[in-house]
């Protein structure tokens, strides 16, 4: 079963690249992302796509690691 999960999610994250791929090629349309303190300069539709799914997914696995340091069964204390 494990391998069946890995395997879906090597194929879906495959999948999303191709589609970034296939959006720079056709659609080379500059964008402009304003955020509160910092404005990004005019940068292609799927850089910006494709660099927030790398984020996104650094995110995650910061996340993930913070939570395996808490134990999720805290032993109790021997007094």
């Amino acid at each position: 079963m494990r391998h069946v999960k890995r395997l879906v999610t090597l194929i879906w994250v495959v999948s999303l690249l191709a589609a970034g791929c296939i959006l720079y090629l056709f659609n080379p349309d500059p964008v402009t992302i304003d955020l509160v303190w910092i404005r990004v300069p005019d940068t292609g539709l799927a850089v910006v796509l494709i660099s927030t799914f790398f984020v996104g997914i650094l995110t995650g696995i910061v996340l993930v690691l913070i939570a395996s340091m808490f134990p999720k069964n805290p032993k109790p204390l021997d007094g």
